[in-house]
């Protein structure tokens, strides 16, 4: 009786992954041999950050490269969305500390600062970033404004749309 369930088992696995190997599947990127990986369609992607860099400083690091080379490609939007002690990254006292050093797959002298990977990622742009008011708040006061990245005001919907309009989300 037990070679006949497993016996059973066996051919209902095959039969799954069959049909899971002949299921067609549509990716949102492909990969071009000359350009690397590339967005088919705009994308709208959010990276979220909920580590503090002072603790975790790999983890900052590869969160703000990860979007440095996803909006590298042109297609797409990519936001850093800091929250929890990830909101840290919006504190220039936090973002310049020196010991900090990325490694990043770019053409620039390696290792760059955090601080350098950020501004590189911003481009000037602080939209780029907008940082959790409610843990910012919680961790520097109303009163405070972030040195990198849009705080949003109370009431106003950024972070709700931000995450609603995003396709991927990718949470550090």
């Amino acid at each position: 009786m037990k070679t006949k369930g497993l016996l059973y088992l066996a051919h209902l696995a095959a039969a799954a992954s069959m049909a899971a190997a002949s299921t067609t599947a549509n990716a949102d990127w492909y990969l071009d041999s000359m350009a690397g990986v590339s967005a088919g369609e705009p994308q709208d992607v959010v990276i979220s950050l909920k580590v503090n860099p002072l603790t975790n400083p790999e983890t900052a690091c590869l969160s703000i490269t990860l979007a440095r080379a996803l909006k590298g490609n042109g297609v797409t939007n990519v936001t850093l969305f800091p929250t929890l002690d990830g909101v840290t990254l919006g504190d220039a006292k936090v973002v310049d500390n020196k010991k900090f050093r990325c490694s990043t797959p770019f053409p620039e002298p390696q290792p760059v600062s955090l601080a350098d990977n950020l501004e590189r990622f911003l481009d000037g742009n602080m939209d780029n970033m907008v940082v959790c008011p409610i843990c910012w708040g919680e961790r520097y006061g109303e009163e405070q404004l972030p040195d990198y990245g849009f705080l949003p005001p109370p009431g106003n919907p950024a972070v709700g749309k931000l995450l609603l309009d995003a396709e991927k989300i990718i949470d550090f």
